[in-house]
């Protein structure tokens, strides 16, 4: 499937540890300015010291790319009652302010979608270099040979 530029919805299914289920996360991709603000954004020097601000990048970042979340994966009391929680203006279960209620109470989600999308958004596909376990064996065939 390749790359499509432009304005689409993307989504991103991981599996949430606290509630024990699957979450989805729709996002747009950044721009190049989006991506350039998270490089700048993730270590800051501050004359002979360097800080890295990569948690604080995450969390800006990730909710300007957020575009919402599958209606029913997340839930706001309400009245004394969870009730399902919408991102999609068309949902009886909409939430106005749903950002701010993921980014107050899920901001690990937000900082691991950035870190899918801003950090490991590609990988390098080189054929030609040995594996760790071929590199391993070779050690170990070598071993052999000279016992």
């Amino acid at each position: 499937m390749p790359r499509r530029i432009g304005e689409n919805e993307n989504e991103l299914k991981l599996y949430d540890n606290i509630s024990g289920s699957e979450i989805i996360l729709y996002y747009r991709m950044p721009t190049t300015k989006e991506r350039t603000g998270f490089s700048a954004g993730s270590i800051k020097r501050v004359r002979n010291k360097i800080k890295f601000k990569s948690d604080e990048a995450r969390l800006i970042y990730g909710q300007k790319i957020l575009l919402g979340f599958r209606t029913g994966d997340f839930e706001r009391k309400e009245n004394g009652k969870f009730v399902p929680m919408a991102s999609d203006p068309k949902d009886k279960h909409y939430c106005e302010d749903w950002k701010k209620h993921i980014v107050e109470h899920a901001a690990d989600l937000i900082m691991l979608l950035a870190a899918h999308v801003f950090d490991n958004s590609a990988e390098i596909d080189n054929e030609d270099v040995e594996s760790e376990e071929d590199t391993e064996k070779t050690s170990d065939e070598d071993a052999e040979k000279n016992l």
